[in-house]
């Protein structure tokens, strides 16, 4: 089966451009040329439009942009799903069905969406199944007759291939979970020197990801957004009812397996608002959106939290017993964005490293259908470029400085970068909060260091005002830190770096005074690890920040005010002005509020 989907491709396709794409949820698409990576957009950023997920034309546009290359250029097209596998997804819907008939109209419903655009009132934009059927049609429609191939690839064989591209590992085991592939909604595989041995292929509907997403809807918040929302709620409670999840919803099986009860975890009875009333006897009724909190909500958090870490660490350990010398683990798919968990497998001893991608969910699998294109050619990816998160536009001075004209009285010094760094570490130590703009756009979900409103860590104050000035988000909802990779184990239990923020570690015991505005109420923090070479001037502003206040750590939270982090100079100066933040560095420019017009 592997041999199918790594078949050899004529090499004269990958000598030119691979366009990778992933064009449902989280629509991207990704350049590769030659084996290196060029340039990986999310369509969101373009469209403004959060979690966009229709067809990715404006990301395929920036991409090609990027690069100075048209259409025509490209040899290869690489898709991240195998849209004719549609028996697993069949069989998975009909066998849901059959079980809860009172609830068949929501996966009847949900099967309609996926061959039409969703047009839900509120919905993230969505792409369709049917679109990857007629994919040249649609990309003749914009760009006209192009002569590239296309490839289809198996959706969690992409996710595997770009996570294990951030390590050098000859040896690791390679995890993929999320809410569904194609049949498949956990994918556990072997990797030994080149040769992928498949362990284990859970069969959806079985699926955490969907599991974990039922009780965030139940818990108030949206489905495939607010995931983080209950995972940042959890640590405040008790898992009082971990053991009754894991005997009625998600029941651990033997050699490693698990079972998803979908008529109590009905996922597409979730998404429109409807649960069985067994949730309600078991826990309690559901949260309204607008609902403060009750303890029991908190609980349910904390048991659902618990029972997800318990059964990740039930998947793996068939495999960890199997193969004890495979201690590290690649983790991938939209459940390894539950950094709790993440930190758990390392805390808890079940593995020695674990590497996660900084866009592990489907964005990620552009890059990752570009990767399995490459596989069984003499063109081999590159993978220091693979594992920079930095793979969107980076703009020129004049760029800025369009975007700057007409909001600002006059365009201040330029500032070369050391200058720029200690100016800007001195406000930050004054009790500014600051918009940092610089170089490329992040791709992935989290902000790294190019995108970022920052602000001091030693004030635990400072929470409070980033919530009222920009974020107005829960307050229970943690602030994570950026730190010198050379300061990180003073500071956080954590042995290993964490260059894309997903993983929760402790913090050392002797620090926690040091930083409060980043320690969550249980002692823990989503850990940034920055080195000198994956950023320079985000790690001189870090080490600037350290000698002025003794503290080489950053309060790090997105650029954005309830919309996609931003990614043009405009977008950074309409949410600097949205915003009540003190200064916007953009470039090599220090704009001050009271400089605006």
């Amino acid at each position: 089966m592997l041999r199918f989907y790594l078949a050899p491709l004529n090499e004269d396709c990958v000598a030119l451009y691979t366009l990778g794409l992933a064009t449902m949820d989280n629509s991207a698409a990704a350049l590769m040329h030659n084996g290196v990576l060029l340039a990986a957009v999310e369509n969101e950023r373009l469209t403004r439009a959060k979690n966009d997920g229709s067809f990715p034309f404006e990301a395929i546009d920036e991409v090609l942009r990027i690069a100075g290359i048209t259409a025509q250029d490209i040899g290869l097209v690489a898709v991240y799903w195998q849209p004719w596998r549609l028996r697993g997804r069949s069989f998975g819907t009909l066998a849901k069905m059959l079980r809860a008939p009172s609830q068949a109209a929501a996966p009847a419903a949900r099967a309609l969406q996926l061959f039409r655009r969703s047009g839900a009132e509120g919905a993230a934009p969505s792409g369709s199944w049917a679109d990857l059927f007629r994919l040249r049609r649609k990309l003749i429609s914009r760009y006209g007759n192009i002569p590239a191939a296309i490839r289809y690839y198996d959706h969690h064989l992409t996710h595997q291939l770009y996570a294990e591209a951030m390590q050098g590992w000859d040896n690791c085991l390679s995890l993929s979970l999320d809410g569904g592939g194609e049949d498949a909604s956990t994918v556990l595989t072997a990797v030994q020197n080149g040769t992928r041995t498949e362990l284990s292929r859970h069969r959806w509907p079985n699926s955490l990801g969907h599991f974990y997403s039922v009780f965030t809807g139940y818990l108030g918040f949206q489905m495939l957004e607010g995931e983080y929302k209950m995972m940042g709620l959890a640590p405040y409670g008790t898992p009082v009812w971990k053991e009754d999840i894991l005997r009625h919803i998600l029941r651990l099986r033997s050699h490693g397996r698990y079972q998803l009860n979908t008529r109590l975890a009905d996922y597409h009875g979730a998404r429109s608002g409807r649960y069985h009333a067994r949730l309600k006897v078991l826990f309690g009724p559901p949260r309204a959106a607008d609902e403060e909190p009750t303890q029991d909500h908190i609980n349910l958090a904390a048991s659902v939290q618990a029972a997800y870490e318990e059964a990740l660490a039930h998947v793996l350990a068939p495999a960890r017993a199997a193969y004890p010398a495979l201690s590290r683990v690649a983790l991938s798919g939209g459940c390894a964005l539950n950094v709790t968990a993440n930190g758990a497998l390392l805390s808890r001893g079940l593995v020695s490293e674990v590497s996660i991608p900084p866009a592990p969910h489907d964005a990620g699998c552009a890059i990752g259908a570009c990767i399995a294109a490459h596989h069984g050619t003499a063109v081999t990816a590159d993978k220091a470029a693979l594992r920079s998160p930095y793979l969107g536009a980076a703009f020129e001075d004049a760029d800025i400085c369009a975007a700057l004209e007409g909001h600002i009285k006059e365009l201040p010094t330029p500032l070369p970068d050391a200058q720029l760094a200690e100016q800007t570490a001195k406000r930050l130590a004054s009790g500014q909060i600051i918009a940092w703009f610089q170089g490329g756009a992040e791709f992935g979900p989290r902000a790294l260091g190019a995108r970022s409103f920052l602000a001091d860590p030693r004030q635990d104050s400072i929470r409070d005002a980033l919530n009222d000035k920009i974020k107005k988000r829960e307050l229970f909802r943690p602030f994570a830190p950026s730190v010198t990779e050379e300061a990180a184990q003073d500071y956080f239990t954590l042995a290993q770096p964490s260059p894309y923020m997903n993983i929760v570690a402790p913090v050392t015991e002797c620090h926690r005074a040091d930083i409060p505005a980043v320690t969550h109420t249980d002692g823990s923090a989503r850990v940034h690890t920055v080195s000198q070479g994956a950023n320079p001037l985000y790690h001189a502003l870090l080490s600037a920040f350290g000698r002025a206040t003794g503290v080489p750590v950053l309060l790090n939270t997105s650029f954005n005010i309830q919309e996609p982090i931003v990614y043009s100079p405009a977008d950074a100066v309409a949410t600097f002005r949205a915003s009540g933040v003190d200064a916007l560095v953009i470039g090599p420019y220090i704009i001050a509020r009271e400089q605006l017009t």
